[in-house]
């Protein structure tokens, strides 16, 4: 990484309007050859404070509980973001996972970089501090992507992962191909 990213769990419920932001940029950026338009966010279409609050509730109970890590990554120099919310992560175990997710295994639930940031490092950074948080008694992490994120897959399959079942995934209504990917947690 060129600059000095900090990962740490959000602070604010102003952190967590940053991560919408980056997760809008991510979904327009990522996804804009998958999904049809009205299936993707809306910049202008902010979550109010009570969303962001429950939001920040939600991602700082999963360290609170042991039953996952969700974190920013923050670069203190970004210009024009009063956040400095430059990416985000989060896995899950025990009852918070998805249904795809085996008992004796984690979930990464969301990994997001915004878009201008690709390929700086931070979605390592990221990866790397909600692994390393997964506590020793979970086999495997899985994830769930779509099969058209040629992007996402290539990076995962750097970090170990391999695709293990093809799916569907539902977005507003319609579904959509994906894959599942896992990695070994015991190495």
């Amino acid at each position: 990484m060129e600059r000095s990213i900090t990962v740490r769990p959000p602070q604010s419920v102003a952190e967590m309007r940053g991560v919408w932001q980056v997760n809008v940029r991510c979904w327009v950026e990522a996804y804009d050859h998958i999904l049809p338009d009205d299936a993707l966010p809306d910049s202008d279409d902010t979550p109010d404070d009570d969303t962001l609050r429950q939001r920040f509730e939600y991602a700082n109970m999963l360290d609170e509980t042991d039953l996952g890590r969700y974190v920013v990554a923050v670069d203190e120099s970004t210009p024009g973001d009063e956040t400095g919310v430059v990416g985000f992560a989060a896995t899950r175990w025990g009852d918070e996972t998805k249904s795809f997710v085996d008992d004796d295994d984690a979930g990464l639930w969301v990994i997001y970089v915004d878009p201008a940031r690709w390929g700086e490092g931070i979605g390592s950074v990221l990866l790397d501090d909600v692994t390393s948080a997964v506590p020793s008694r979970y086999d495997h992490l899985v994830l769930e992507t779509f099969a058209d994120n040629h992007a996402a897959q290539q990076f995962y399959r750097t970090k170990g992962f391999e695709v293990v079942e093809q799916t569907e995934t539902d977005v507003g209504g319609d579904t959509y191909p994906a894959v599942i990917m896992a990695r070994s947690l015991g190495e």
